[in-house]
C-alpha cells in the first residue's frame, strides 16, 4: 500500500521532530528540503533535497513548484514563504498537491505584525494586556507616560515590558525595571534592563522598527500549541511553563480551548499554529499573540501524545475529520530531552545563511 508523501521544505529546527513522529506512524512517507546539508530536517526525513542557496520571491516558489512536480507529494507542510505560497495555492493543487499554510497571505502579515494584530484583537476571545508602540526616544517616553497613566497601573507593583512588534522567540523582550543590579546580572537575568539603560540605548538612535511596550503581567505563562483545518480546530495543547524553566505541565483548560476554537475560525486557521498567554493578579489569562508556525516548545506538547503533523496532513488529505482527532493526556509534566545525530561525513560549511525574505528568521 502506497503511503501518501508530505513534503516540508526548509523551516525551525522542530520541524525535525514532527518528521521524526510521522515516520515512527509508518502512515505517511517524508519528503524534506533545506538549503542547510547538515540540518537535522533532512536527517529525519525518509528522502531529504538540498534547496539552492539565496533563492527568495517569486524564484523560490518556481524551485518549489518544479519540485512538487517532480515529486508528487500529496500534502505540502509550508515553512519558508509560507505567505507567497498561500498566494500561489491554485498552482501547487493544481499538481495534485494539498497546501498546508497557517492562513492567507493578508492574514500572515497581520499576525506577523504584534501591533496590527492587538489593535485588531476581539478581547471577548480573551484580554489583552495595556499596550501602546514607539519608534523613537520621544515616543519612548510618551509610551511610558501612557501606560503609568492607564487605570491598570499600580505604581511601585506594575512594571513595564518592550519587545519589537516583529519578531520571533524572545528576541528583544525586556521587563524594563528601575535599577540592574550586580546580583541580577550575576543570576543570568537576561530579559530585564534598566529603565535607565533603556532610555541610553534608545536615545542613541533616530528613528527605529516600531516597538511594543506593555504592562507587564506577573502570573503563569502557557504555550497553545494547535491543529486545525479551514477554520475549524482539531486539537489543541495546553502547557503551563513552570517557574524553574524545566519541565512544563500539560493543563486541562476548557477556557483556552475555547478560546483555541474561537481565534481558529475567527482567522480562518490551518496547520500547526501556537498562541500565548500570561495571567494577569486575578489569574486571568491574557493574549499575547498568535504565531504562525509550529513553536519552538511543540515537542513538549507532541509529549502529551499528539501528533501534530500527522494530524494536519490528515485533515488536509480528508483521511480524518476533527472530530476523529484523539485528545491529548493532561495533567502531566513533561520535558526535553536533547541527543545528538549522526548526520553524515564531514562537509565543508559555508559562511551564513542567505536571508529568507518574509521569514527570515527562519533556522
Amino acid at each position: 500500500m502506497n503511503r501518501p508523501l508530505v513534503y516540508f521544505n526548509k523551516n525551525f529546527s522542530v520541524t525535525s521532530a514532527q518528521l521524526e513522529r510521522l515516520r515512527q506512524s509508518g502512515q505517511f512517507a517524508t519528503l524534506a528540503s533545506h538549503s542547510d546539508p547538515t540540518s537535522a530536517m533532512l536527517g529525519a526525513a525518509e528522502r531529504a533535497i538540498t534547496e539552492p542557496k539565496g533563492l527568495l520571491g517569486s524564484a523560490y516558489l518556481n524551485w518549489l513548484l518544479e519540485t512538487v512536480q517532480r515529486e508528487r507529494p500529496a500534502a505540502f507542510l509550508v515553512g519558508k514563504e509560507a505567505g507567497a505560497v498561500s498566494d500561489r495555492r491554485a498552482e501547487f493543487e493544481r499538481l495534485g498537491t494539498q497546501v498546508i499554510a497557517v492562513a492567507d497571505a493578508p492574514t500572515l502579515r497581520l499576525l506577523d505584525r504584534k501591533d496590527e494584530f492587538l489593535a485588531g484583537w476581539d478581547a471577548s476571545i480573551l484580554p489583552i494586556p495595556a499596550w501602546t508602540t514607539f519608534h523613537d526616544a520621544a515616543s519612548f517616553e510618551a509610551a511610558i507616560a501612557l501606560l503609568h497613566a492607564h487605570p491598570g497601573f499600580v505604581p511601585g507593583k506594575t512594571r513595564l515590558c518592550l519587545k519589537p512588534a516583529r519578531g520571533i522567540y524572545a528576541a528583544g523582550f525586556r521587563v524594563l525595571t528601575e535599577g540592574r543590579s550586580l546580583k541580577s546580572f550575576l543570576r543570568g537575568e537576561l530579559y530585564q534592563m534598566s529603565l535607565d539603560e533603556a532610555r541610553r540605548m534608545f536615545g542613541q538612535e533616530g528613528r527605529f522598527q516600531t516597538m511594543l511596550l506593555m504592562h507587564t503581567l506577573e502570573g503563569a505563562e502557557r504555550s497553545v500549541d494547535c491543529v486545525a483545518w479551514q477554520g475549524v480546530l482539531a486539537a489543541a495543547v495546553v502547557r503551563r511553563k513552570l517557574p524553574d524553566g524545566g519541565p512544563q505541565l500539560i493543563e486541562d483548560r476548557p477556557d483556552l480551548l475555547e478560546a483555541a476554537q474561537k481565534l481558529t475560525r475567527r482567522y480562518h486557521l490551518s496547520g500547526i499554529f501556537n498562541f500565548q498567554t500570561k495571567d494577569d493578579a486575578q489569574r486571568q489569562p491574557n493574549m499575547l499573540e498568535i504565531n504562525a508556525r509550529a513553536s519552538g516548545g511543540l515537542r513538549y506538547s507532541m509529549a502529551a501524545g499528539l501528533d501534530f503533523a500527522g494530524v494536519a496532513a490528515g485533515l488536509a488529505l480528508g483521511l480524518i475529520s476533527p472530530e476523529q482527532v484523539l485528545l491529548p493526556r493532561t495533567g502531566v509534566r513533561v520535558s526535553e530531552v536533547k541527543r545528538a545525530q549522526v548526520l553524515g561525513g564531514a562537509a565543508e560549511l559555508e559562511g551564513g545563511n542567505e536571508p529568507l525574505g518574509e521569514n527570515a528568521e527562519l533556522a
